[in-house]
């Protein structure tokens, strides 16, 4: 029986990773409890060459670098020194994010890049953290490819599905963006999990903006939490499956925008407010919490400093 087990999971990154790992980071200190594991629910950015980008990332990039921020710092060798700040320890000085963190892929990544890292078959038991493939060039970031299972330290088992429903959208994306059946059915035939990440949510709860695809995996109650990201109808978290057993825990993006009805650049980027949430697992018992982060005006983009043409978050000033 898995022992307790406390976890963060955020929406769509859109290239934000150090907006959301610092952010988490900062959390963690003054909770006073560190997360077992960082769960990213998809659209992480993970291009690693500019021949990768999509149009939509393109078009957002040009108002907003950090879209980009994978392709030029964590895909890169060696990797800026002010990313290590994020996960060493307070001793050193560092934000102490010592954590895994575990992501499924959306519909806007370098597939190019991720899909060299998927498994040929699934594993007919769940992986340790470290057997995950790594996704930056230090290893800071883990896949959990579709259909695959990783079990946390604590005992507590994830599974996870990337990509969207088919036939959705007029854009045509790689065949690695869209969910893949057969993980599904995989998922089903092995049994429960703890919880469950994908990145787009259930057509039963979501209508439209849901992929039918995944329905019967709430349908079965698989997870005990399901969280996921994507395009939101319903942001509420909510009860499915037969026996109301699974809660299911929509996030949207927390990369900056503009606040609505604004423009110019004398305006501040925002951080998104409706992307995060707290899991805690114990025994039978789940708790789900979706909160904005009560210190986000300390991350505004105008507060973020610029080195070398890249954009640090201000946690990490004394690392640059």
């Amino acid at each position: 029986m898995a022992k307790e087990t406390f976890l963060a999971a955020v929406g769509d990154v859109h290239g934000h990773l150090q907006l959301c790992l610092c952010v988490l980071a900062r959390w963690q200190r003054e909770l006073g409890r560190q997360f077992d594991a960082v769960l990213l629910c998809g659209d992480v950015g993970t291009f690693t060459s500019e021949d990768q980008l999509d149009n939509a990332t393109r078009r957002h990039a040009r108002q907003n670098p950090c879209e980009l921020e994978f392709l030029y710092q964590w895909a890169i060798q060696p990797q800026p020194r002010w990313l290590q700040g994020i996960f060493a320890s307070l001793e050193e000085g560092g934000l102490g994010l010592t954590c895994p963190v575990i992501m499924v892929h959306g519909n806007h990544e370098g597939f190019a890049h991720l899909e060299r890292l998927v498994p040929d078959s699934w594993p007919h038991t769940p992986v340790s953290y470290p057997e995950l493939p790594a996704v930056d060039t230090e290893g800071h970031v883990r896949l959990l490819p579709s259909g695959g299972r990783v079990r946390l330290s604590s005992g507590a088992v994830i599974a996870g599905v990337g990509g969207v429903q088919p036939g959705q959208r007029k854009v045509c994306y790689h065949p690695m963006a869209y969910i893949d059946p057969l993980a599904v059915e995989w998922l089903l035939e092995n049994g429960p999990v703890d919880v469950l990440v994908t990145h787009q949510g259930p057509q039963l709860l979501q209508k439209e903006k849901g992929a039918v695809l995944l329905d019967p995996l709430l349908q079965e109650c698989l997870a005990r939490v399901w969280v996921h990201g994507h395009s939101v109808a319903s942001p509420d978290i909510s009860h499915g499956g037969r026996r109301k057993e699974t809660q299911v825990v929509p996030l949207e993006g927390i990369g900056f925008h503009l606040p609505r009805g604004t423009r110019g650049a004398s305006v501040p980027y925002e951080v998104g407010l409706h992307g995060w949430a707290l899991v805690w697992l114990e025994d039978k018992k789940v708790h789900t919490q979706k909160t904005s982060p009560p210190f986000y005006r300390e991350y505004r983009r105008h507060r973020w400093i610029e080195k070398e043409g890249l954009l640090v978050c201000p946690d990490l000033a004394r690392w640059v």
